[in-house]
């Protein structure tokens, strides 16, 4: 039974590193995306079409998100959210329909004029080494365990002696 328990625990770890993983790589495809439309130059006039509330737990403050869209002469599609640091909902929903500066690089992606100069396209990168490693790691702690201890048990070759019989 304690067999058990310990792989459905190895298990989880495994889910849980796993699932950082992922969001770390999205997040680091979406910022190469951005250093494209970064790269590319292009800037045009998009527009603040929505907000949404941002609520963080355990905090009595909302902040706001506000999204900006832009589609071009080609009918690309383009999209990002403005961290809006006020809790004032009224103030928040008078910036619809104001104008943002964009870079876009033709292919979807882009990225407010405003961040490049703070943009790191490595910063979620550098996470996804990281938590690879950890993974990697833990992957050589649990076969030297699995060696040292037997926690998985392996069936051993049976002699000849034994199969004819």
């Amino acid at each position: 039974m304690d067999k058990i328990k310990n792989a459905l625990i190895i298990i989880a770890i495994y889910v849980a590193l796993g699932i950082v993983l992922m969001i770390f790589i999205v997040k680091f495809q979406s910022d190469l995306g951005r250093q494209k439309a970064i790269e590319a130059q292009e800037k045009v006039i998009a527009h603040i079409s929505a907000l949404q509330p941002n609520i963080q737990e355990g905090k009595k403050k909302t902040y706001y998100n506000v999204y900006y869209e832009y589609s071009d002469e080609n009918g690309m599609h383009y999209s990002g959210v403005i961290l809006v640091l006020t809790t004032d909902e009224e103030y928040a929903k008078s910036l619809i329909g104001n104008e943002v500066e964009i870079y876009i690089d033709g292919k979807g992606n882009s990225i407010l004029v405003s961040e490049v100069e703070n943009f790191d396209v490595n910063r979620h990168k550098n996470w996804c080494i990281i938590i690879g490693a950890i993974i990697a790691a833990y992957t050589v702690v649990w076969i030297a365990l699995v060696i040292r201890s037997n926690i998985i048990s392996v069936p051993k070759n049976r002699s000849r002696k034994e199969k004819t019989k």
